[in-house]
């Protein structure tokens, strides 16, 4: 009996011991595991700070030619016309932005036919009263970014008004001015 108990005990101390040591050796795997992915993880933490720095040189590069295009595409434009036009226009949605001030969108498409891109270029849009002709709320005005040869672009442009205006803006007419710099590359009014 004394041997039997004692055969158990021998027995159940070699498995234990062989189970411990299994799992050490899989504790150690992980651990191993685990510092080669820490590893991995700094090299791609470094490649992303490599990475960033590489893409804020190509902002900053980018914005230095968007400058040097809006600065060209002013020149070209006070040299010669730019084939740049208001294809359409549309009232959107509109509603209150704070107390009694309101806005509503007016969509306009650009079209650009000219051989070169232009940047910079500026469009203005005024609401008038049908009846009268006055001016409905303030000039809404939205600078463009790069437009492409041959490339229409739709803008978005909010213009502003108080609620004493808001049954005439249904009605209202719109003049749209396209400019580069000071220079008017093209406008459309609908009262015409």
């Amino acid at each position: 009996m004394k041997r039997t108990a004692l055969s158990l005990l021998l027995i159940t101390i070699i498995v234990s011991s062989i189970a411990a040591w299994l799992v050490h050796s899989q504790i150690s795997e992980l651990e191993n595991q685990i510092g080669t992915l820490k590893a991995q993880n700094g090299e791609v933490q470094d490649h992303l700070v490599e990475l960033e720095k590489q893409l804020s040189e190509l902002q900053l590069q980018n914005r230095e030619q968007q400058d040097r295009l809006k600065d060209f595409t002013n020149i070209l434009a006070k040299a010669r016309h730019l084939h740049v036009e208001i294809t359409d226009w549309v009232k959107g949605s509109g509603g209150p932005i704070a107390g009694l001030a309101f806005i509503i969108g007016i969509y306009v498409t650009i079209q650009n036919n000219d051989v070169i891109p232009v940047s910079g270029l500026t469009l203005s849009v005024t609401l008038m009263n049908k009846d009268n002709g006055a001016q409905i709320g303030d000039t809404g005005v939205m600078n463009m970014g790069r437009l492409n040869a041959g490339e229409r672009g739709n803008f978005s442009v909010p213009v502003l008004h108080n609620i004493n205006s808001l049954s005439l803006i249904n009605s209202a007419e719109c003049v749209i001015v396209l400019k580069a710099g000071s220079v008017i590359l093209d406008q459309f009014d609908s009262r015409n």
